[in-house]
């Protein structure tokens, strides 16, 4: 049976789900003061859930305008306190259970600029601005709303009032792809299902540590994507801890069929085949990417092998590769190699 529960997504969830079905729109504040993004207690979701509702559900209830929630970690768990509108009065109720965190975020990251919230929604700005007051002495962030996308700033687009085909076509949109899209909960929830988020992509209502986390993303290189496809799992395995200790996310598969089924429904910055896997060679992979309409038609086509002979090689090319390392292939290399492509994101 599952013992734990991710404290920040259930209270996200509920205050999401209590927004949605009473159809209220407020100022939310969530500040997570254990400055980590995953704060899990052992205590069974079920029971969690159950104690979150009925701390937190009466308190939306009697909101008009505000409402802060502040989660600090005290001896034996994880503390929430709440002030509602402009009362001075903290409610406070303490969760018991061993407290377990990674994923820190750093909270001196120098931002200069502000961010600038843009919304073709007006009432819905309404669960940002107050969010200033409470973050700004903290992370120099600034919410305001404006008609221009010529602002040296960060900007975060409301998304909330779009959904379905809507909410996809404008999360496509080209024209967005420097912005911070701020989504429901339920939402985010059926686009990850279906593989749709980017990480520039706001749960609302949002702690103030899933922002900074955005915007780290934005202040630094951007990690690539990269599809490693190997038989052997030694050499999958070197090869992809190879890969992350240079910063890159990487997606493993066993054989060529699923390296092509993955690279066929998922986009990639690089994909990495091993030539002599059983059922299909890595060039064969190639060459189905390239016939077929796919994410990856253009994606470069990286093979792992061990042949060294010309024409062998040029067959490979002809099949459609694009790049050759010969194996045993070393961090060295591969950080030589993928260094053009990290420059150029």
């Amino acid at each position: 049976m599952n013992i734990n529960s991710h404290v920040l997504e259930i209270i996200q969830g509920v205050i999401g789900k209590y927004c949605e079905t009473q159809n209220r729109t407020f100022s939310i504040t969530l500040i997570n003061k254990l400055h980590c993004n995953y704060v899990c207690l052992q205590i069974p979701p079920e029971q969690m859930i159950a104690q979150c509702e009925e701390f937190l559900i009466p308190a939306l209830a009697s909101v008009k305008e505000s409402f802060l929630l502040t989660l600090e970690a005290n001896i034996q768990g994880v503390s929430f306190n709440c002030q509602i509108d402009d009362s001075e009065q903290v409610n406070t109720f303490d969760f018991h259970g061993l407290l377990a965190t990674k994923e820190s975020v750093s909270l001196a990251l120098d931002i200069s600029q502000n961010v600038d919230v843009l919304t073709d929604c007006e009432a819905l700005l309404k669960s940002c601005l107050k969010m200033s007051a409470n973050t700004h002495d903290r992370f120099g962030l600034n919410f305001k709303l404006f008609n221009s996308n010529f602002r040296e700033s960060v900007q975060l687009e409301d998304l909330r009032h779009l959904s379905g085909d809507a909410l996809t076509d404008r999360l496509n949109s080209d024209s967005l792809n420097t912005h911070i899209k701020l989504c429901t909960i339920n939402d985010i929830s059926e686009l990850s299902q279906d593989h749709k988020l980017s990480k520039k992509i706001l749960g609302w209502p949002f702690f103030d540590t899933d922002l900074i986390t955005i915007l780290a993303t934005l202040h630094t290189q951007t990690r690539l994507s990269i599809l490693v496809a190997d038989d052997s799992l030694p050499s999958q395995i070197a090869t992809k801890v190879m890969l992350e200790m240079l910063g890159c996310l990487v997606t493993c598969a066993e054989n060529g069929a699923s390296a092509l089924t993955l690279a066929q429904n998922e986009s990639f910055d690089l994909l990495l085949l091993d030539e002599r896997m059983p059922g299909m060679f890595g060039s064969d992979v190639a060459q189905q990417l390239v016939s077929q309409n796919t994410p990856n038609n253009n994606t470069p086509k990286v093979i792992l092998t061990g042949l060294t002979g010309d024409e062998q090689i040029a067959e490979l090319f002809e099949k459609g590769i694009t790049h050759y390392l010969q194996k045993p292939v070393t961090k060295a290399v591969l950080e030589k190699f993928i260094k053009p492509w990290q420059l150029a994101s």
